[in-house]
């Protein structure tokens, strides 16, 4: 197994804690696949060999060249040294959900290529000061939908263990073969899926130590299970 690696946790992007915390060159450092989101809550991130693209509100994808910029969340790893190989002629959201009884309390990664005949994600708009929680960014967020598109689909699996911290359950970004879309998926169909899932023994979170809202947030963490489920689903 190795490593997942994730700078902020959840429970603070729900809050409504967007101010960036830490450069893309310095999370680059601990891998080169993963997804999360920019300073501002603009847009939705996804890194795939170990290059950062970055999706707008308006529904367009770019490569990130500046590393300089920052973010408040994010989660990456290298390659798992223990990871399946899975291969789907169809594949779903409901179906990959069902995969995860395998991985009982340890959190993992996916890795998927495929046709995605139904897509449809998210995309959080960016925020001004002062910020508003993630459950009402969520409400007003704009959705996309395609057909046929070829790309890869991206992300972590987090067991409830770890909700608060990550996103229990699947949080899953797209990035087509041509780097023009992307986003958080909400739903999806595909064939001719085939990819990896990887297993990890060690999550290391790395916090915002010298963010003063950070140091000065007080979290709620009764209802976060439910905000997640509202605001990531």
């Amino acid at each position: 197994m190795t490593v997942l690696y994730q700078h902020g946790t959840l429970e603070l992007i729900m809050a409504g804690l967007y101010d960036g915390t830490t450069t893309f060159q310095s999370i680059l450092a601990h891998g080169n696949t993963g997804i999360g989101t920019m300073d501002q809550l603009d847009g939705e991130v996804t890194v795939l060999n170990g290059d950062v693209y970055q999706t707008t509100s308006d529904g367009r994808t770019k490569k990130v060249d500046n590393l300089n910029l920052e973010t408040p969340f994010i989660s990456i790893h290298l390659e798992s040294k223990d990871q399946i190989n899975v291969n789907y002629d169809t594949l779903n959201f409901n179906q990959l959900s069902s995969e995860t009884d395998k991985f009982k309390n340890v959190p993992a990664s996916i890795k998927l290529h495929g046709t995605f005949n139904n897509l449809k994600v998210r995309v959080a708009p960016k925020q001004t000061k002062p910020y508003p929680n993630f459950v009402s960014v969520s409400a007003t967020q704009p959705t996309f939908e395609y057909k046929n598109i070829v790309g890869t689909l991206i992300g972590d699996f987090a067991p409830d263990l770890y909700t608060g911290i990550m996103a229990n359950g699947w949080h899953l970004h797209f990035l087509s073969d041509d780097f023009n879309v992307g986003g958080h998926v909400l739903d999806f169909e595909a064939i001719n899926v085939g990819g990896s899932i990887a297993l990890f023994d060690q999550l290391i979170i790395g916090l915002p130590v010298n963010n003063s809202d950070f140091l000065d947030h007080k979290p709620d963490s009764g209802d976060i299970r439910a905000a997640i489920e509202q605001a990531e689903r």
